[in-house]
């Protein structure tokens, strides 16, 4: 694996890690993600092939709760936390913040409205500074998108510039385990968003077989249908992302 870096840093007088700003670009090639056995800052513990193997996707977040760039990442990801669901959907948010402290962050929770687990100094000091070691982390914040299947889909997301930004980049990786969103399909959802229901229009004269799949290719719902257009009731499923399949064609609809 070829790591290729351009620093610049200066050292400011300090005892903690943060405390050293390293301007670093690294490009990292993604392979197969490496396990934790960890305690997060609410007792529990964490364990990442655990969470895995429920069929999640995982997002590791590595920051300080105090870094310069927190005022512009830390919401944009915590506006992507409540958009995938808090983590009761399909991606698990996990924090890594290998030089703070319980104090610093539950201020840093109230500040950004998150509650999703973190692995810090004192929780497992060693532990959270191993993680950033194995996954290569030498720029804070920045962020790690794995898939169930252990891969590493993203590899240090840095800059962080906007909420939309992440949600694109996790929809546009995540969409590459199972399904591949088609380009122009012969039928629309609608409305997409969808909440309580969706209407497929498909121009279609014969029977078809609609199938929902969640992000880890799980079927969820299977309907046929025989008219133009059909609705078609979503109470019965979660809010998250998922692909719809029509005799083949798929397309992206996102339940809120």
């Amino acid at each position: 694996m070829q790591i290729f870096c351009f620093c610049s840093f200066f050292v400011v007088s300090c005892a903690r890690l943060k405390d050293f700003f390293f301007f670093c670009l690294v490009v990292n090639i993604s392979g197969m993600c490496v396990d934790f056995n960890s305690i997060d800052d609410y007792g529990r513990e964490i364990h990442l092939f655990d969470i895995l193997d429920e069929g999640k996707f995982v997002f590791m977040y590595f920051f300080f709760s105090d870094a310069e760039s927190s005022p512009v990442f830390d919401p944009c990801v915590a506006e992507a936390y409540h958009y995938f669901g808090d983590n009761q959907n399909d991606v698990y948010f996990v924090g890594i913040a290998p030089s703070d402290d319980s104090l610093s962050i539950d201020g840093w929770r109230e500040q950004y409205g998150v509650d999703f687990p973190v692995i810090h100094w004192f929780t497992d000091g060693s532990t959270a500074q191993a993680i950033c070691e194995d996954y290569g982390v030498i720029i804070f914040s920045t962020a790690v998108l794995i898939a169930p299947n252990r891969e590493i889909l993203i590899n240090n997301i840095w800059p962080i510039n906007s909420g939309q930004q992440l949600i694109d980049e996790f929809e546009t990786a995540m969409a590459t385990i199972g399904f591949a969103e088609a380009s122009k399909n012969n039928y629309s959802l609608y409305p997409n968003p969808a909440s309580n229901y969706v209407r497929i229009n498909s121009g279609i004269t014969d029977e078809a077989k609609v199938c929902i799949y969640d992000m880890t290719g799980r079927l969820v719902k299977e309907v046929n249908i025989s008219e133009t257009n059909t609705t078609i009731d979503l109470n019965d499923i979660n809010k998250g992302v998922y692909f719809v399949d029509v005799n083949g064609k798929v397309e992206k609809l996102i339940v809120e």
